[in-house]
This record gives structure tokens, C-alpha cells and sequence, in this order.
């Protein structure tokens, strides 16, 4: 794994029967980097991001998240999966909760992060003007967008 990088993929496909979802992705985030990943739909966004917590298995090339090597064998997927976020547009949000606390939902229960560092945002320039203070069905109240405002995922959809 390179320096300082947090998710590293190398060569990485993944087949659904005959369907090549993923095809020799390679990617390098490091630490403190934010990326997007965008694509049309079924383009395999949501599957490369569903491999690197281990939700799917990857069937070749290597992915390595905070320094852990991901494979078939592996015994320690809760510890990565406690490091990795996702938070999909549509995929079990509560609808009463503002975007950052479906974000925030998962540190909060799962790690025991405070109320007040929840409220902090990640940045101290963000005023959270861009974000909707709840969701609705509209595509442009994505929470997916707002996932730069979890302080500590290795990854968050």
C-alpha cells in the first residue's frame, strides 16, 4: 500500500455470471482525500464501494483499506467495515433525520462518536447551506452527496 494511502485497488474485477461489473479498477485514496466516483446507472459505483467494506467479494486483483488486505479468507472484516462507511440515495434512510444524521446514524450507534462531534462539521468553512435539513424523494436532496461531512470512513458513498 502506498504512503499514507487508505484504500488501494489494483487490477480489480468483479463478475455478476457473465456481467463484468467491474473491470482491472485501479484507485489510490489517501488520506484526507475526497473523491467522487460518478457514473451512469449500473455502471459499478455502488459495487466498487460495496468491495472495499467487504459487502461483495471482488473475484480478482487486490484491495487493500487502512493497511488490510481484502480476501476471501480474511477473519477481520468487522474491523474494516468499522472504518467504512456507505450511505447510498436510496437504501434504509430515515426520512425524519436530517442528511447528516442518516450520515452520522452509523458512527453514532456502531462507535459511540458523541453528539458533539457529530455536530462539528469536517471542515470549518462548511456552513451547511448545501445541504437539504431533510430528505425528500427529489434527486437533488441526494444524502450521498453530503458524505464529506463524516469525520472518520475510510470510504462513504
Amino acid at each position: 500500500m502506498s504512503a499514507q494511502a487508505i484504500i488501494e485497488a489494483k487490477a480489480v474485477s468483479k463478475w455478476y455470471g457473465q456481467f463484468h461489473a467491474l473491470k482491472d479498477i485501479n484507485l489510490t485514496v489517501h488520506k484526507g482525500e475526497r473523491i467522487v466516483i460518478c457514473g451512469p446507472s449500473g455502471s459499478g459505483k455502488s459495487t466498487l464501494i460495496r468491495c472495499f467494506n467487504r459487502l461483495e467479494a471482488h473475484q480478482s486483483g487486490d484491495i487493500v483499506v487502512n493497511g488490510v488486505a481484502l480476501h476471501g479468507k480474511m477473519s477481520n472484516v468487522a474491523a474494516v467495515r468499522s472504518n467504512v462507511g456507505i450511505v447510498f440515495q436510496h437504501f434504509n434512510l430515515f426520512p425524519h433525520m436530517t442528511v447528516l444524521m442518516n450520515c452520522m446514524a452509523g458512527p453514532m450507534w456502531v462507535k459511540g462518536v458523541t453528539e458533539k462531534r457529530r455536530a462539528t462539521p469536517r471542515s470549518s468553512s462548511w456552513n451547511g447551506s448545501a445541504f437539504p435539513s431533510r430528505l425528500t424523494s427529489s434527486p437533488s436532496n441526494c444524502p450521498a452527496a453530503s458524505s464529506s461531512a463524516w469525520r472518520s470512513p475510510a470510504a462513504c458513498a
